[in-house]
């Protein structure tokens, strides 16, 4: 019999026997995303019970990869959820810089004879959720609290010329124009020549990793482009409540997520509705690719 607020539990998941003390967790979802909280109860078959900001969450076990307790730095990083300074609901773009470690504060990457510049972007944690600021859209509640590790971005976004580079491997880079691509599947194609060609993981930005840039104090300076939307690596999915670690969405979806900095309302509502995102996707002109990648590979 498994009861509520045990002190000692012993599990196996994926193959892995986890033993946990009552407290904090650590629960790595299927997906990739990790999310921190009090545990409350535990049943292996069926769920793992969390209080995330005052708030209990049920995961399915199903969706469960790992559940372990968080290491020292994590803890160290994390927010005091029960910090009389913090609120229970959270409130959309707070955030607070927490990685302290060394790294360039920008990078020059050159493909060809072109070159984009990488911006620095140190972790932390954010509320995540649309704030009536920046990135009109839908489907962005409710507001949760992301957590991520420090990753550079492009500030500018892939040009023709570099796309002509990547493709061919060889031909000289001549047009510096952005260039729009309509199609993921296309910006996936491209990736996968980049990181063969730089022995680098180069990446798409995550949706949490964009729009955690937008509030950095520098965010007009590297979202300087009206009027256009911009590819993120996540599928499209609902949000929920749960505290979460360098999240990358859904495994699997219909459509993936597109963001824009200062994009026209009436322009917005022409391309997309709710109940029809696949279209939204692929009726799509004037969407761009910004290059990201993790900090740690540049500081190695």
């Amino acid at each position: 019999m498994i009861r509520r607020y045990c002190l000692v539990l012993l599990i196996t998941l994926c193959g892995f026997y986890v033993a946990l003390q009552a407290g904090d967790v650590k629960v790595t979802m299927k997906n990739g995303s990790t999310i921190m909280g009090e545990l409350k109860e535990l049943v292996a078959t069926d769920h793992v019970t969390l209080i995330v900001a005052g708030v209990e969450s049920v995961i399915p076990m199903s969706e469960v990869a790992s559940i372990e307790k968080p290491n020292a730095e994590q803890m160290q990083s994390a927010p005091k959820l029960n910090d009389k300074n913090v609120a229970t609901r959270l409130l959309y773009g707070q955030y607070q810089i927490t990685d302290t470690k060394e790294y360039p504060d920008s990078f020059a990457l050159r493909i060809g004879d072109q070159e984009l510049t990488m911006v620095l972007v140190r972790g932390g944690w954010f509320n995540m959720g649309y704030d009536g600021r920046h990135s009109l859209s839908w489907d962005t509640e409710p507001v949760h609290r992301v957590n991520l590790s420090s990753y550079y971005i492009s500030k500018q976004f892939i040009s023709k010329g570099i796309i002509d580079y990547i493709q061919k491997m060889s031909a000289e880079p001549n047009d510096s124009d952005p260039a729009s691509i309509k199609y993921r599947k296309d910006v996936d194609s491209l990736f996968v020549k980049l990181q063969k060609m730089t022995k680098l993981s180069y990446r798409l930005p995550t949706e949490a990793e964009w729009e955690y840039a937008t509030l950095m104090p520098y965010a007009r300076e590297l979202y300087n482009k009206q009027q256009i939307l911009e590819w993120c690596s996540d599928y499209w999915g609902d949000y929920n409540t749960l505290e979460q670690y360098d999240p990358i969405g859904p495994e699997t979806g219909k459509t993936h997520v597109l963001r824009s900095f200062d994009i026209d309302e009436a322009k917005w509502r022409r391309f997309h509705s709710k109940n029809n995102v696949t279209s939204f996707e692929h009726s799509t002109k004037d969407t761009y690719v910004r290059i990201a990648i993790s900090a740690d590979q540049i500081r190695q």
